[in-house]
Order: structure tokens, then sequence, then C-alpha cells
């Protein structure tokens, strides 16, 4: 009798212990990207991916802008450029703001390259149109 006690009470006991641990973690979606869900500390969990990917998106703006002081590109050129770094900008905005997954990072990564390839075409072709 004693024994069977012991056991329903040490079994109850063990039952909302592993109860009580489930149901206190919550398997939302914030809380599998962000540690303890806070989504207003995001952008200290990628400090380098933010500042590097905002570094590269400054730096094309200035590309952009000096190949047409320099006239290497035309307005019309330099202005669709401009409009696709701003597009860029918009997702970055977009993105960090939840902070920079590895892949949301090779993702704006991959179009600020493909931007930087479409400015140095443009500076070779000097026909002043785009494409």
């Amino acid at each position: 009798m004693r024994k069977t006690i012991i056991a329903a009470a040490l079994s109850a006991v063990i039952a909302t212990g592993f109860a009580g641990t489930a149901s206190a973690h919550s398997y939302g979606r914030d809380n599998d990207r962000y540690p303890g869900g806070n989504r207003a500390e995001a952008s200290y969990l990628t400090p380098a991916r933010n500042a590097e990917i905002r570094r590269d998106i400054y730096a094309l703006d200035a590309r952009i802008q000096r190949a047409q002081y320099n006239r290497a590109i035309s307005p019309r050129e330099a202005q669709g450029l401009r409009r696709d770094a701003q597009d860029i900008k918009q997702t970055y905005t977009r993105y960090a703001n939840r902070g920079l997954s590895v892949g949301e990072y090779r993702t704006l990564e991959r179009r600020v390259a493909t931007i930087n390839q479409r400015l140095r075409i443009e500076k070779r072709d000097r026909d002043g149109r785009r494409g």
C-alpha cells in the first residue's frame, strides 16, 4: 500500500514537472529566432552582419553618384541604378527590424553584387541607355 502511494505521488510529480517544463517554453515563431523572444534586441544579435551590409549599400550609393559625377554613366542610367539601390535599402530596413538571418544577409549581398556588376557594365557600354 505504501509503495503504491509513493509510486503514484512520484509519477504525479514527474508528470507535472515535465508538463510544466513543456508548457513554460513557448515554441512560437519569435522564440526560435530570438533568445527570450525579445525582438527589440534583434539588432544586437547580428551587429557585424548589419554593419557590413549597411556599409556595402552606402558604398554602392557613393559609386553610383561618383560615376554620374564623372560622366561615366548617364543621368538616366544613374536613376535606374539608384532606384534599385533604394529597393535594397528598403529590404534591408525590413529585414534588420527583426535581425538579419544568414539567408537574408546572403540575399542582400547578392543583390548588392548584382547592382555593382550592372554599374560596371553601364560604365563600359557608353551608350547612355539602361541595359
